[in-house]
């Protein structure tokens, strides 16, 4: 009986070990940050939460493929030129090439479909368009254009959370901005213009984030051509 009872013994004292070895393991993966033990396996995106005094934000010039993650407070950029801010919406802009004409409002739209069709592709609600959204994102991009800057941060040290703070956080509790440009030279259509920009965010790790949140409730769009690049600007906006 010795025997069999030896070896019963072997086995527990080798299983013992090896949980405390799996734990050991386990413990140190954490603590390197191997392992996020905060994270969902739900088929989405893990993001980040927005902060109480900034939102969460990215911004990519798809012409570089750059991808460049803002600071939590960036200090307000440089224009070409001293112009004052434009804070008037300047409506759908044209664009004509080849005897072909499109429309920023075109684009727009095309960029709203094609960002709920990935977020319905990855089991996310679809977004409500905010026009109201989409008028503050239109003059932010015109004004990007027109003063020759590209940031979150506007020359007067402006962010989201002041160009939203109409909605932000009385209609929504944490928002989100996506940024692009792209050049004209060569654009055909609405079509490929706005996948040109969906595409550049969708490869950008912080953009991808952002549009597959599952937070969000609606966004809005506004695109500008300005007389060498389309200009995009799409706020997110989590509401209560």
């Amino acid at each position: 009986m010795r025997q069999p009872i030896g070896r019963f013994v072997a086995v527990v004292m080798r299983l013992l070990f090896g949980v405390i070895l799996v734990s050991v393991l386990l413990s140190v993966a954490i603590s390197m940050g191997a392992i996020d033990i905060d994270s969902t396996d739900n088929g989405t995106i893990d993001t980040p939460e927005p902060l109480p005094d900034w939102p969460l934000v990215w911004e990519v010039p798809v012409d570089t493929e750059l991808e460049t993650e803002q600071p939590p407070r960036p200090d307000p950029v440089e224009t070409t030129n001293e112009s004052k801010p434009h804070t008037v919406d300047p409506g759908p802009t044209r664009l004509n090439t080849g005897g072909t004409s499109i429309q920023s409002d075109a684009i727009e739209t095309r960029i709203h479909d094609r960002i709920n069709t990935i977020r319905s592709e990855n089991d996310l609600s679809l977004l409500d368009h905010n026009d109201e959204i989409a008028s503050i994102g239109r003059t932010y991009s015109y004004d990007m254009a027109e003063r020759g800057y590209f940031s979150h941060v506007s020359p007067e040290g402006e962010g989201p959370d002041d160009r939203l703070s109409g909605l932000y956080p009385s209609t929504c509790r944490a928002v989100g901005e996506n940024l692009a440009y792209v050049g004209i030279a060569g654009a055909t259509d609405a079509d490929e213009l706005a996948e040109r920009i969906v595409t550049g965010w969708m490869n950008s790790k912080g953009h991808r984030e952002n549009v597959l949140t599952g937070r969000w409730d609606s966004h809005g769009i506004g695109v500008y051509i300005g007389d060498q690049r389309v200009y995009a600007t799409q706020n997110f906006c989590d509401e209560w």
